[in-house]
């Protein structure tokens, strides 16, 4: 391989605008393990009774999912795609103050998100609970979890052709 090769991603060796080596996008299984996670995640309200033990529940699933990303992400399945090589020919650097901008901006949209999601999956529930439900949030789970897995599923094929 010539030097300039070496120092190509596989994206521009290859042409190809898209090539994701992560086996949790990559397969069904990995596209599987993301809808349960959203499923688990949803249905945490209707075993978990009090606030501390949801809070506590979701972040076990949060921490549970990260560690998943982490292991399928701690190693490159294209021996030909160097990261480092990359990231130490980027002459760009950002400063500390734009990094905390932008690491505090996204943390307050995380959070703002993630009150709006409770307040409206919370709604939801209460319907399905009036129409005789017994595990509301479950429900709710089962069906976000189905079109996550659909979604991505019909991106993976869309994407093969």
């Amino acid at each position: 391989m010539t030097e300039q090769t070496k120092q190509q991603t596989v994206q521009e060796q290859t042409g190809e605008e898209r090539i994701d080596y992560n086996a949790l996008d990559n397969t069904t299984g990995g596209r599987l393990i993301q809808a349960a996670f959203a499923v688990a995640f949803t249905a945490v309200p209707d075993y978990a009774q009090s606030t501390p033990a949801r809070v506590a529940s979701w972040g076990g699933i949060s921490a549970a999912f990260a560690g998943a990303v982490a292991a399928f992400n701690a190693f490159d399945e294209d021996p030909r795609n160097d990261l480092t090589a990359r990231v130490e020919n980027t002459p760009e650097t950002g400063s500390p103050a734009k990094t905390w901008g932008l690491l505090l901006g996204g943390l307050a949209l995380l959070v703002g998100s993630t009150r709006l999601s409770i307040a409206v999956q919370s709604k939801l529930a209460d319907a399905l609970r009036r129409r005789g439900a017994k595990r509301p949030n479950t429900v709710l789970g089962l069906i976000g979890g189905a079109l996550i897995f659909a979604g991505s599923e019909a991106e993976a094929r869309a994407t093969a052709r």
